[in-house]
């Protein structure tokens, strides 16, 4: 099952999901998983709001917190990617944090260094290698869907027809080159062609230059191998 799905309103019957990717998407769809259809979310509700994250809003309490009363999660979630070290280390700056402890919440099971194997009636069968040296760890989540949140495609459907229309169009973001979800990358690619809309070549792409120094050490990681600090 693919992410587009599960967002798309496709039911995910179950009690237990495995999410392939964790990335931002796999995230919000990790997220949205765990959510009780029930109810509202609790970011539509400013009470259940308060109450989850643990803040008073009589203020009557030192500092105005409460502890934290965390609703169920719907269902048990396993969130996985290829990648060892932590998860989430690439979403953004200031909200990122959110999104790992929003997850925490709701006793989403976060692994790494994972490999896939298969898939059967016993469910996913995964190797969990260590973040060091060590033996890959086997094992088969119990799981009654598998929802792949990795890798992406631009959709750039409409240029040729705009092309063959005549209007001069231009693809930033995503739409441009869909390795990551980035938005401060598709952002600064609009603002750049922003202020040179009325000169602009059709076509043309607008990246921020890259010093050399960056270029230099991102080459050497890319010769060697290695990922320097």
């Amino acid at each position: 099952m693919l992410y587009s799905d599960v967002l798309g309103g496709a039911p995910v019957h179950g009690k237990s999901v495995a999410v392939i990717g964790a990335g931002g998407i796999g995230f919000d769809v990790a997220e949205y998983l765990t959510h009780d259809t029930s109810h509202a979310a609790t970011s539509l509700d400013t009470t259940a709001f308060m109450k989850e994250w643990g803040v008073d809003m009589s203020n009557t309490t030192r500092g105005g917190l409460l502890e934290p009363v965390d609703s169920l999660p719907a269902r048990e979630v396993f969130l996985l990617q290829r990648k060892k070290g932590a998860l989430g280390t690439g979403l953004g700056k200031t909200t990122g944090w959110i999104h790992r402890a929003t997850l925490r919440k709701k006793a989403v099971k976060m692994l790494s260094g994972v490999e896939y194997v298969k898939v059967d009636d016993a469910g996913l069968h995964i190797k969990v290698h260590p973040k060091k040296s060590g033996p890959a760890i086997e094992q088969i989540l119990d799981v009654d869907h598998v929802v792949v949140c990795a890798g992406q495609e631009s959709v750039t459907g409409i240029m040729e027809p705009l092309k063959s229309a005549g209007v001069p169009a231009f693809e930033i973001g995503g739409a441009e080159h869909a390795g990551e979800l980035d938005a401060k990358r598709a952002i600064d690619q609009g603002t750049r062609l922003a202020a040179v809309i009325e000169t602009a070549e059709a076509g043309a792409v607008f990246n921020q230059p890259i010093p050399f120094a960056a270029d230099f050490v991102r080459n050497a990681r890319k010769w060697s191998g290695r990922n320097y600090s």
